[in-house]
């Protein structure tokens, strides 16, 4: 039985001496600091409308605003794009929502690039993100003496999550990351292309459960970083009770766990639900495997102590600097690579089916850059891929991963000209935003042109949109760790796939969904054709 209410953890963080803050953290903390020590106004507050006028639905006594999205509510049965459209329309581009049931009963959701500009502004030099509690109450509390404190970048905020975050930098933000891995990831790519080769031959049409394999390859291509090691999930003749199978399906699940637990209403801090309950099994097998994925490297390392700091992989070096951060890591990669990537391959393969000119010219492309279709794919190659990388950036536009970020401001601000005192949770319609006319030309269509430079006189440029009307990462100090890693795996698997595989879409559209993430929401049964190695095919 879970206490009547989640206790609030401390989560002092045990670290090296040797991590520090570097000399501009240092610098930004004693802006911020002197900023909220004197309470600064900022400009325009005075002229700003109070806070306590911002519009939204109200609540009703004892029961909010939940009953507006049951069955007879205005919001019941809307997506989330068609809820953020009917926001808008009602109440215009800041929208205060009360009375929710979860961890976030009263937020402030904005709509407009400007003023998610703003809130990234203020969002200080340790943005606070509200963080998902299962994961902080399961390793926090239920494996406290395992974690010792360590909660993660995914559910940490403020100086804890800063100090891990200037540890793990420089391992994996750095463009060096590309150079050292980009031979595995055209291994694994390969391995993709064996298995959609041996799907094309028995049906051009492929499986429902095709998007799986994507999470199979996003999966491979992670753990070659975070665990050091191949997995073998992209080996045709695994049985279905394989390790590798199971360990991809426990976390696809329990990331859709965690939209029931932390993202809807759940009783689950008050009493052990049978989703929580699920929860946390998964957690404790993914857990195990990790810890064994973790001493296996560790032993590798005593064998070689005298490996040197260039040689040494990712987890070496994390397991060099502090064991317990280096098993979170672990878990916090292999989770968030999963889903993502191959949620974000998916949609591409899927927007370049439906789009063929715009595959075809990402084929002539590929074809200039790879003569063999069993070329392999080099950083440089990448660099001078301008195409491909349009090709995600108009994909992550339309269907971003993460629909939108939520921050506690760590300032006053004037947001759509209201008075917003810090400590205001606020939200960012990302996707809205992106795929609205108001802010884009033409939203819906996919052009990847608009974000090539040659294009930029162009009126769909992305010059012409608002800097932040697009963020696929976010924007930062919490900008996604795991960028230059996704973008990698993405294009060296992309770049690979068209150039060796055609791709078509006879089918009605897809839709798309948010449940914890943004995607596709039903099966991706892509009819794909073997292409011949002839330069000109």
């Amino acid at each position: 039985m879970l206490p009547q209410r989640l206790i609030n953890l401390k989560q002092s963080v045990r670290l090296n001496s040797t991590v520090a803050l570097t000399k501009k953290e240092e610098y930004y903390k004693k802006q911020n600091t002197s900023a909220l020590e004197v309470n600064e106004k900022p400009l325009g507050w005075d002229q700003a409308k109070p806070f306590e006028s911002i519009p939204g639905p109200k609540p009703l006594p004892g029961i909010g605003n939940i009953f507006r999205f049951f069955p007879g509510g205005k919001y019941y049965g809307l997506n989330l794009l068609q809820f953020q459209k009917r926001l808008t329309e009602e109440y215009g581009s800041c929208v205060m929502l009360k009375g929710m049931p979860g961890s976030i009963s009263e937020i402030l959701m904005t709509f407009d690039p400007s003023d998610i500009e703003t809130i990234f502004r203020v969002e200080g030099t340790w943005p606070i993100r509200h963080g998902m509690d299962s994961f902080r109450y399961y390793r926090g509390a239920i494996k406290k003496d395992l974690f010792q404190g360590v909660i993660g970048l995914l559910s940490l905020g403020g100086e804890e999550w800063a100090k891990i975050r200037s540890m793990v930098n420089p391992l994996l933000m750095q463009p060096k990351i590309v150079k050292q891995y980009i031979g595995n990831m055209n291994i694994i790519a390969d391995g993709l292309l064996e298995r959609v080769n041996l799907l094309a031959a028995q049906n051009k049409e492929m499986p429902e459960d095709f998007l799986m394999l994507l999470h199979k390859w996003a999966l491979e291509s992670v753990a070659v970083v975070a665990i050091d090691e191949r997995l073998g999930c992209l080996d045709p003749n695994l049985p279905p009770d394989s390790p590798q199978n199971k360990y991809v399906d426990s976390v696809l699940e329990m990331l859709d766990l965690v939209y029931y637990l932390d993202i809807l209403p759940s009783m689950w801090k008050y009493y052990s639900t049978k989703r929580w309950k699920r929860f946390v099994r998964l957690m404790d097998y993914i857990t195990e495997t990790n810890i064994a994925y973790l001493e296996k490297c560790k032993e590798k390392i005593e064998k070689n102590p005298h490996k040197s700091e260039e040689d040494m992989s990712v987890l070496e070096k994390l397991i060099k600097k502090d064991k317990t951060i280096a098993l979170v890591m672990i878990m916090d990669m292999l989770i968030a690579g999963v889903d993502t990537t191959g949620k974000t391959m998916g949609a591409a393969l899927y927007y370049l089916a439906k789009n063929p000119d715009k595959q075809e010219i990402l084929r002539q492309e590929a074809i200039r850059i790879l003569p063999s279709k069993n070329t392999a794919v080099t950083k440089e190659m990448l660099e001078n891929a301008a195409y491909l990388k349009a090709v995600f950036k108009e994909t992550t536009r339309i269907a971003p991963i993460a629909t939108g970020t939520v921050r506690k401001i760590a300032k006053d601000a004037v947001i759509a000209g209201y008075q917003v005192p810090k400590g205001t949770q606020v939200s960012s319609a990302q996707l809205f935003v992106a795929t609205s006319n108001k802010f884009v030309k033409r939203p819906l269509e996919f052009i990847p042109e608009r974000f090539l430079r040659n294009e930029k006189d162009s009126e769909l440029s992305y010059k012409n949109m608002h800097s932040f009307a697009y963020l696929p990462f976010g924007f930062g100090p919490r900008t996604c760790i795991g960028k230059r890693l996704a973008n990698m795996e993405l294009e060296v698997g992309l770049l690979k796939l068209v150039r060796n595989f055609k791709f078509d879409w006879p089918h009605e559209d897809i839709p798309f969904n948010s449940k914890l993430l943004y995607g596709i929401d039903g099966p991706l049964k892509l009819h794909i054709t073997p292409l011949d190695n002839k330069i000109n095919e």
